[in-house]
């Protein structure tokens, strides 16, 4: 059965100089270090699946909860820093706005909705700036006046690289999916190749041959000190094998420093490539 891979483009902000595989992802925004007490250093970004609604950073602490929607997410027990999560919030009861905080800090983020609803999909980035190992994640629905009950969930932190350049893939069943990025001297750096003369190098391999190992994500990254290179990189994804799963839904997140993230989802469906070195669809071609 062959594969097939849909790939949607999900822009977090204006953004730079990047041209990608998807129309529509061209404009980026500067953006300044997190205060410590900010929860921006956890939590970068929020933003509907489909990108048409962005969370607002909201200057004071998450509101009381009382007489709002009781929403509820599945979220992974570990995340990646740099990383972005995929989850949907339900609620019984319809609800136009979602707080989403972390406990001790002084702001937090609040999505409004276009319209009403008692299911929508979110992605949530996960800073590069991350303090901490773990760290509790609230999230609370309502309307425009009042605020629901709030869901708090412990969430442990994978530290992978980070640097000039980060990309990764996240993913939500036991499949192999494999992250391959050629840089600009041609090298190709996937689990068959895992570093460059350049000094990218992948630091996260998870589900190996579907040998399940929690994770489900990959990691290529440019770690600090290094002259990173300048010219066209091409990202692509493989759906190594399906290890059984229907199908797959996977999120890229591509990190240069300084600027917002670059987001991509999508699904992967089929039994796999097994593939090695060229395997993939290509997910963004950008310079730096």
């Amino acid at each position: 059965m062959p594969r097939m891979i849909l790939t949607r483009c999900a822009r977090f902000a204006p953004a730079m100089l990047l041209m990608l595989a998807s129309a529509g992802c061209l404009d980026w925004k500067q953006t300044t270090a997190a205060p410590e007490d900010s929860v921006r250093r956890y939590i970068s970004l929020v933003q509907t699946l489909d990108g048409s609604r962005t969370a607002a950073l909201v200057a004071r602490a998450a509101p009381t909860p009382g007489s709002g929607a009781a929403i509820t997410a599945v979220l992974p027990q570990q995340v990646l820093r740099g990383g972005t999560v995929q989850t949907t919030l339900t609620s019984a009861t319809p609800f136009s706005r979602a707080v989403f905080s972390v406990p001790g800090n002084n702001d937090h983020w609040e999505l409004s909705l276009a319209a009403p609803a008692t299911s929508v999909t979110v992605l949530i980035v996960i800073s590069v700036e991350m303090p901490k190992t773990t760290f509790t994640l609230q999230l609370a629905g309502g309307g425009t006046s009042n605020t629901g009950p709030y869901q708090s969930t412990d969430l442990g932190v994978i530290f992978v690289g980070t640097g000039e350049i980060q990309t990764n893939v996240t993913w939500n069943t036991p499949a192999d999916v494999d992250l391959h990025l050629i840089d600009p001297s041609g090298k190709e750096i996937y689990y068959g190749s895992r570093t460059s003369t350049t000094g990218g190098q992948l630091d996260l391999d998870s589900n190996a041959a579907c040998g399940t190992d929690g994770p489900r994500a990959e990691n290529i990254f440019w770690p600090d000190g290094i002259v990173v290179p300048h010219g066209e990189y091409i990202l692509r994804v493989d759906y190594w094998s399906s290890c059984g799963a229907t199908s797959t839904n996977y999120t890229v997140t591509i990190n240069l420093r300084g600027l917002p993230p670059q987001i991509y989802t999508g699904t992967l469906t089929g039994t796999g490539s097994g593939a090695g070195a060229g395997a993939g669809r290509t997910i963004a071609v950008f310079s730096y």
